[in-house]
Parts: C-alpha cells; sequence; structure tokens
C-alpha cells in the first residue's frame, strides 16, 4: 500500500480523534493488526479502504490530502468552544459580541503558552478593538441564521445568547479543554467588555502585530505567567 496512503489514514484518525481499536473495528480486525497496517508491515485491501472512507464519511481524495478536513475539524472545535462557553457561561443574559471574541482567543492562546498549541487551531487576526478568530463573524452570522443562537441589542452592544433549543454535545472538547474555557470564563464572566479588551491590549501578540495581519500564536510565549489570560495572577 502507497505510505502517502498509510499517512493519511494516521493523520485522519489523529484529526478526528479516533483510536486505533475504533478503526480496527471498522476493518472487522484485531488492534495488532491495525497496528500492523499503519507500520506499513501489512497491506490494506481495496475493500478496506472503502470501508474506512464509508465509515468516516471521506473521499478517497481527503486520504491522499487531509488538509482539507484538518481545517474542518478545527472550524468544529471552534464552534463547540464557543458553544460551550455561551451555553455554561452566560446563559441568562447573554455576552457582548466583542467581549466573547476576546474570551475565545485567550482561551486559544492560554492553550498555547500552556501546551504550545492551541485548542482551536484557528487563525487569529489583530483587529482595532483586539485579536479576533478569523472565522469569529461569519460564524456568528451562520449560527443565528440558523437558529443555533440567538443575538440581541443592548445599548451599544450585541448580545450572544443561547437559542432556547440550545446543543450541549461537545465531543472534541476534552475534560481539560473545558477546564481551562471554565477557569477563564470565570475570571471574566462579571467584568466590563472594555476591561477584557484594555487586556488584550496590553499583550505582546495585539501590540506586535499591525491591524489586519494574522497574530502568531508564538508572541504569547513572551507573556509573563500571570499576564497571560487575566492581568493578576489568579
Amino acid at each position: 500500500m502507497n505510505q502517502q496512503i498509510i499517512n493519511g489514514i494516521k493523520e485522519i484518525r489523529a484529526i478526528k480523534g479516533l483510536t486505533q481499536n475504533y478503526m480496527a473495528s471498522i476493518l472487522g480486525v484485531n488492534r495488532a493488526t491495525y497496528i500492523n497496517i499503519e507500520a506499513g508491515k501489512r497491506d490494506l485491501t481495496v475493500n478496506e479502504l472503502n470501508k474506512i472512507c464509508e465509515s468516516l464519511n471521506i473521499g478517497f481524495s481527503d486520504i491522499i490530502d487531509p488538509s482539507f478536513l484538518k481545517r474542518n475539524n478545527s472550524e468544529e472545535k471552534f464552534k463547540q468552544m464557543y458553544l460551550y462557553v455561551i451555553n455554561n457561561f452566560f446563559n441568562d443574559h447573554g455576552v457582548p459580541k466583542t467581549k466573547l471574541a476576546k474570551i475565545l482567543y485567550l482561551i486559544d492562546f492560554t492553550n498555547f503558552y500552556e501546551k504550545l498549541e492551541s485548542m482551536s487551531n484557528i487563525k487569529y487576526i489583530r483587529r482595532e478593538y483586539g485579536p479576533v478568530a478569523e472565522t469569529f463573524f461569519s460564524l456568528t452570522d451562520k449560527m443565528y441564521m440558523d437558529g443555533i443562537i440567538n443575538i440581541e441589542p443592548l445599548e451599544y452592544a450585541q448580545m450572544i445568547k443561547p437559542a432556547p433549543t440550545k446543543d450541549e454535545s461537545y465531543p472534541l472538547l476534552s475534560e481539560e479543554d473545558k477546564e481551562l474555557i471554565g477557569k477563564i470564563c470565570t475570571y471574566w464572566k462579571d467584568k466590563r467588555t472594555q476591561e477584557i479588551v484594555n487586556f488584550t491590549h496590553s499583550q505582546k501578540p495585539w501590540k506586535e502585530c499591525r491591524d489586519g495581519e494574522e497574530i502568531p500564536y508564538s508572541l504569547i510565549i513572551q507573556e509573563e505567567p500571570d499576564h497571560v489570560y487575566a492581568p493578576i495572577a489568579v
């Protein structure tokens, strides 16, 4: 079997968070046999390759080049982060759109500070009012049109609220992810929007970039430990 195909299958398994046991069950083999497949010691048959594509709802082209799947998976995880925040910490009165954008930024960049990888792998852009995920506004509009969230005007803010029939399924978020989200949301929940805007403006990721530029995650590493997601140690 072509090594590119094996590498593609391994990458897709990692993107989707699937175990070797699960992949083995798709093929009807034991885990040891599947390990040999990934190690290149046992060839996949055409029938087995078709089983993988059908079970994972992917095409053969996705195996050859999984980059599109990776991008889609990043967007789906960001969506789950977004919904987890509003469903669990701002369910009653909602959260200003600007404040929500900054909270999601702090979650991703704090995760990178602690693990050298962001939670969602989404790109962030430097804007006048602070860093914002590249897909934040388009995702917000789409979820509003799809009835997943509500948006209500309040003075000068747009309040983001969960829809009455909210989706509380977050398969891409680990318990560790939820713990970090909870820590950051708990700190900022009762703070004014301007406070979190001022804080993100004081950080190197925003200060080191020009308006409209992509913000490198690596810039957060230069921050002091007590200035990663809050202005003081908490």
